[in-house]
């Protein structure tokens, strides 16, 4: 008498879940529970990943959170880039676009920004290390364009903490974003306007050269 063949239909595997698709389900336990997970063993088991989903792509939560932070600057030029127009701008209007089109990419997972971006009192989180990395990198190409065409005054050694002093900015309007309650977040629309505009006003001839010039007089003038 000839076997039955088995009726049992063999299940089809999911495929390993994605890098994003890791990232999101991280997000998602950290903002519904409040805290990181114990480690990536008890998170596996809450997401329903195996280890292996999760090592893949991430060698830990620190750089699974790295990795995200540093996308919004490399996604923000991204777009800027893209943008026939961008090319034409001045100094001034880059750094407002680079501004403008960061906080309206990270408002649509604000939270994350809300409850887990480093405080600016964390002076060089390692978290912050890859973004800080992608947008100096950015902004130094910036300022060597404004070098060139007058747009930023030449100030020799100075001119290496341009793009540093960029990021800082970028960390306090981020800080600033995160306590807005203001209707639509105006209020950061206007302190970018006026951070960004400072920042032209200080860097260009002028304001910060004549502040510069009287302090080493007053200098001078004050030693016995």
């Amino acid at each position: 008498m000839a076997a039955k063949k088995s009726t049992k239909k063999k299940q089809a595997k999911n495929p390993p879940a994605s890098a994003e698709q890791v990232a999101d389900m991280y997000w998602d336990y950290v903002l519904t529970k409040g805290h990181e997970p114990a480690s990536v063993y008890a998170f596996c088991k809450y997401a329903e990943l195996t280890e292996g989903d999760f090592y893949q792509h991430h060698s830990s939560f620190s750089a699974l959170e790295s990795r995200y932070w540093e996308s919004l600057v490399r996604e923000t030029i991204n777009v800027l880039e893209a943008d026939d127009d961008y090319a034409e701008y001045d100094i001034q209007q880059k750094l407002l676009a680079f501004y403008f089109t960061f906080f309206t990419h990270v408002q649509r997972h604000r939270s994350r920004l809300v409850e887990c971006f480093p405080c600016m009192r964390d002076l060089k989180p390692d978290s912050l290390r890859a973004m800080r990395q992608t947008f100096t990198s950015w902004a130094d190409e910036l300022m060597q364009e404004g070098l060139a065409s007058g747009q930023i005054a030449d100030r020799k050694k100075l001119n290496e903490l341009y793009a540093k002093g960029l990021f800082e900015q970028l960390r306090f309007l981020i800080d600033y974003y995160r306590k807005d309650t203001s209707d639509g977040f105006q209020d950061t629309d206007a302190l970018i306007e006026k951070s960004v505009r400072f920042f032209a006003d200080s860097a260009s001839s002028g304001v910060l050269d004549s502040a510069l010039d009287l302090a080493r007089f007053m200098m001078r003038r004050l030693q016995p």
